[in-house]
């Protein structure tokens, strides 16, 4: 059972490219009315280029850019004053050599995503941030050892390890988790949904 019953519910959305991921995901957030949010993001292009200080949008005019591919991603976005914290597991590519993927990355286009939001509060909710407890919901932060969406470990910035991704038919852990209610219709639609965006 989960140990923190919270407010929020899956949700589906849009967000800008051009902007660096960070910045993209904190607008998504406020637009949304989430604190924090688990997202999953595949088959998106992602772009770099020398000189980029990661501030404002892509400039009109690119010389020496590069194109890569975010393959998929399961993030924690969590809203922290007027920035962000972003951590999680990710596949990426960059054609000429091993570039990173984190908040300071850029989407070349707007990118469809997905995944489960949670309204902010006055409760703790340790790697979710501050969130808003709800003891009639089916979505909770989950206690050690009981699966969820999220993470087998503490993950810290995004890096390349499936087997830290925990989902609610496959193994608990001691990283980040939000339990769902897998006899609940939508709940079930929207695990299979994020599931098969994974290759779960």
């Amino acid at each position: 059972m989960a140990d923190l019953l919270v407010a929020g519910h899956f949700f589906e959305d849009i967000i800008d490219g051009y902007f660096p991921l960070g910045e993209s995901l904190r607008q998504m957030l406020s637009r949304q009315g989430f604190g924090a949010a688990l997202v999953v993001i595949t088959h998106a292009p992602v772009l770099h280029w020398p000189g980029d200080d990661g501030q404002g949008p892509v400039p009109m005019r690119l010389r020496a850019a590069t194109a890569g591919l975010l393959r998929w991603s399961l993030a924690l976005a969590v809203l922290d004053g007027n920035g962000m914290r972003l951590s999680g597991v990710a596949d990426w590519r960059w054609p000429e050599g091993e570039r990173g993927f984190g908040p300071e990355t850029r989407l070349a286009e707007p990118a469809f995503l997905r995944g489960i939001g949670l309204h902010p509060g006055p409760e703790d909710g340790g790697a979710f941030g501050r969130v808003r407890r709800d003891n009639a919901s089916r979505l909770g932060i989950a206690g050690p050892g009981v699966p969820g969406w999220g993470f087998t470990r503490p993950v810290d910035g995004i890096v390349r390890d499936t087997g830290a991704i925990a989902a609610p038919h496959r193994q608990g852990g001691t990283g980040p988790r939000l339990s769902v209610d897998l006899t609940d219709p939508d709940h079930a639609r929207a695990s299979h949904a994020m599931a098969r965006d994974l290759g779960l």
